[in-house]
């Protein structure tokens, strides 16, 4: 296994770990935060897509991508332009 995917697994499992945990502490608090995260990602993700439209871009909405920017908020939608640039380009 390479270096970055086992640091790309161990970032995955703490993630997870502290989701499970909050929401085991506080179910209705981490649900609401959760479903706040998943809408904000929606509205980053259409935003950054209306104004991709205009540069001549296209970021695909899926949940993957939906959750990143939930998760990670305007860095996360920052990440996804970067990487999906950095792939098509």
């Amino acid at each position: 296994m390479h270096v970055s995917s086992v640091w790309l697994w161990c970032g995955a499992v703490v993630l997870g770990a502290l989701v499970v945990s909050q929401f085991f502490q506080k179910p209705s608090r981490a649900l609401l935060w959760m479903v706040r995260s998943i809408v904000l990602g929606c509205l980053l993700m259409v935003a950054a897509d209306a104004v991709g439209n205009v540069l001549g871009f296209h970021l695909p909405l899926n949940p993957i991508t939906v959750l990143a920017a939930g998760f990670l908020g305007l860095p996360g939608v920052a990440a996804l332009l970067v990487l999906h640039l950095w792939v098509l380009a």
